[in-house]
């Protein structure tokens, strides 16, 4: 079982650090009662500070081991698993593009960003009436980053809030899902690129046989991609799983952590902090039992 670092690990660490970047602006807006067009200062300087660390480390690993940075040798079967792979990737891609459908039912979202880029703060008006509120709302709602993270892109950049929310983010949750995935890939089959492009085949297309229904991963993930539960099931989990069967429990940490940045920790069960608490107890156990075995032989 591979236990390195590799270079998918950067990209999902660094999507980590921006959604720990987006919590900082989040509740900078909340404290000070700032204008949101003033968070983004404090997004992208907790962005740039956070990868130039990510990266950093990183480079740091690469020198001490250069070959976890480099993909295995590609055979002719190879290839063909990965066109297949990424067939199937492509296929999502622009069915999140090209759709109209995504489900809105029970979600929020769309309605707080709009009240966001309306009253340019963070929380000052209850998006269902549109006025102010008078008896607050309860800090697990106030801490969740996602509505601002998204306000303040569409507020920097001009992005229509329709477009940012339904369009782009399901496809970067898409990307950070498959590469996640792949770490998961990499931790189970090291040595064999064959069988990682194989596993990356099945997870792609049970994501599409899950589309049919709701509260199935794939349904999430191509109708909900913006959803915190869709960003903890699809990509904080994944990634956990992978370091913690690589044993990097301090790392698992980080999804932890942004787990309750983009859905409430007990509404959510703190699903990252079960998995990583499992694999640990089940890691544990089967090491207890081998030493065990050895030690009567």
């Amino acid at each position: 079982m591979g236990r390195k670092h590799c270079l998918f690990d950067i990209i999902v660490t660094i999507y980590i650090v921006i959604i720990g970047a987006a919590e900082a602006a989040n509740l900078y807006g909340i404290a000070l009662q700032c204008p949101l067009s003033k968070c983004d200062r404090v997004l992208y300087g907790a962005m740039a500070i956070g990868s130039v660390a990510v990266i950093a480390l990183s480079v740091i690993i690469w020198h001490r081991n250069k070959d976890s940075y480099i993909s295995k040798e590609y055979t002719a079967k190879s290839y063909v698993l990965l066109g297949l792979f990424l067939t199937v990737v492509v296929s999502q891609v622009l069915f999140l593009i090209l759709g109209t459908k995504v489900y809105r039912t029970g979600d929020m979202t769309m309605e707080t960003v709009k009240s966001f880029l309306q009253t340019d703060g963070i929380y000052r008006v209850n998006p269902l009436t549109g006025r102010e509120y008078t008896a607050g709302i309860p800090s697990r709602i106030k801490i969740l980053c996602l509505p601002t993270f998204y306000a303040v892109l569409c507020e920097a950049f001009g992005f229509n809030p329709q477009l940012l929310v339904w369009k782009v983010i399901p496809v970067v949750t898409l990307v950070f899902c498959y590469t996640a995935f792949i770490c998961v890939a990499k931790a189970l089959f090291a040595e064999s690129v064959d069988k990682q492009l194989t596993f990356m085949i099945f997870v792609a297309v049970l994501m599409w046989i899950g589309s049919y229904m709701f509260a199935m991963d794939g349904f999430g993930l191509l109708f909900s991609g913006w959803r915190g539960v869709t960003i903890r099931n699809l990509v904080l989990v994944p990634y956990a799983v992978s370091l913690s069967l690589r044993k990097k429990y301090l790392h698992a940490l980080l999804c932890a952590l942004a787990e309750a940045c983009v859905l409430w920790t007990f509404y959510g069960l703190g699903v990252c902090v079960v998995v990583i608490a499992g694999i640990c107890i089940a890691q544990c156990a089967i090491s207890y039992k081998n030493r065990k075995r050895e030690a009567t032989k």
